[in-house]
């Protein structure tokens, strides 16, 4: 059967790791694109390029490629390109350069409506459009969200949500991707302590409750070495930011759509909330590790330590999702994770992973972990296993696959 000939991926990256990355390689921004592009990819953050990689490699698609924030290599491209243009208008010349026949935009609540219907109507080689969602999203991305031929969900709470608005959507969990495992792990026995990374924010819908957990167990003097973000914003900037929610939301009641063409006006408009300001408690200010850790640097800081305590953030309901389970299990630390509905189509409790539903069970879970290293590292050992079998990136690419030949075959 005759598929799709070439494949398009455009995603951004986290701001923070974006800026450190940049500030660590100032000398990068004076190479062309190619060497730029084969410089980021290589510290392994996020996806990296590996979906594009595993479709070409095994499916002979042609296949690239965006990441569309990353704005000295964008501007390296533009350069290349004779183009002037900057942002969503760059990259829609990117999009129509390339002619692709699958795109798919893992970030699609950073696009609107008007955006996905230009890439459409003046791509015309486009024949497959692919979003994805795997965080909140409000009306406006709904909307976008109905004009892709399909949309991935990271897990079966927003893969329901998306079904009952009449949109065609299939479950897509997150992925960890076997090559970057670390290799420093086999050489040096890990750290017999806990290791968490994440992001700490006290809006509605994020992490008020890992936040609860996370002083909890520095409160019982567990060995927790945390790694994490946290948002204490300026006077100025929180002025800033509450002023442009409140205009926002009297654009909206006005009918006003201009603010959509700007990407950080759309940030603020996701909030639930005015955002106020925060005060975190002197136990997680002292306790918190100065270093943002990203890609490879953060997978073989996991590695050095025996347990890796993860949980999800508000927003994620009854059922497990979050990337962090898989690198975590794939970088070789013992999981211990919040008790989801799915868990055991992901992990078996026990026996590759240890799981909680309470603060008290999860204080439990990970005190036995420390005090019983030689047990916790065999569950460790066949989590890893499991996560390199069954949730390996090149997994969800041949996943991805067959969604694309099912959506070919329906479109025939």
């Amino acid at each position: 059967m005759t598929v799709y000939s070439s494949f398009l991926k455009i995603t951004s990256f986290y701001k923070e790791f974006l800026n450190n990355y940049y500030r660590s390689n100032p000398h990068i921004i004076e190479k062309d694109y190619s060497e730029q592009n084969s410089h980021l990819m290589a510290e392994g953050y996020g996806y990296s390029d590996f979906f594009p990689k595993y479709i070409q490699k095994n499916y002979s698609i042609r296949s690239r490629e965006i990441i569309h924030n990353a704005w000295h290599l964008q501007q390296a491209w533009a350069w290349e390109n004779s183009s002037r243009s900057v942002g969503d208008e760059l990259l829609l010349e990117q999009i129509k350069s390339m002619q692709p026949e699958v795109v798919f935009i893992q970030d699609s609540s950073n696009f609107d409506a008007g955006y996905i219907d230009r890439i459409r109507s003046e791509v015309k080689s486009v024949r497959l459009l692919i979003g994805h969602c795997c965080a909140p999203y409000n009306d406006r991305n709904m909307e976008a969200f109905s004009r892709y031929n399909l949309m991935l969900a990271c897990s079966e709470k927003f893969f329901g949500e998306l079904r009952k608005q009449k949109i065609n959507c299939y479950l897509f969990p997150h992925a960890f991707e076997a090559s970057l495992v670390p290799e420093n792990r086999s050489q040096t026995p890990p750290e017999n302590d806990i290791i968490f990374i994440g992001s700490m924010l006290y809006r509605r819908e994020f992490h008020q409750r890992r936040i609860a957990y996370v002083e909890e167990i520095l409160k019982h003097r567990l060995p927790l070495q945390m790694f994490g973000i946290i948002e204490e914003d300026s006077w100025h900037l929180l002025k800033i930011k509450q002023l442009a929610y409140l205009l926002i939301k009297a654009l909206e009641i006005a009918g006003i759509k201009g603010f959509q063409g700007n990407r950080s006006l759309r940030k603020i408009a996701q909030l639930k909330d005015m955002p106020v300001k925060t005060r975190y408690t002197a136990l997680i200010k002292e306790n918190l590790k100065g270093d943002v850790l990203f890609g490879k640097q953060m997978l073989n800081e996991i590695s050095r330590h025996s347990v890796g305590f993860n949980i999800h953030g508000d927003l994620a309901g009854d059922y497990a999702a979050n990337v962090r389970m898989f690198e975590v299990a794939g970088a070789g630390a013992l999981l211990v994770t919040d008790h989801k509905k799915n868990i055991r189509d992901l992990y078996e409790p026990d026996v590759e992973i240890l799981t909680y539903s309470s603060i008290e069970e999860c204080i439990e879970k990970l005190k036995w972990a420390i005090g019983h290293p030689v047990e916790a590292g065999r569950i460790a050992a066949a989590g890893q296993k499991r996560t390199l079998i069954d949730h390996s990136v090149e997994r969800r690419v041949d996943l991805l696959y067959e969604i694309m030949k099912k959506e070919y075959s329906g479109s025939q």
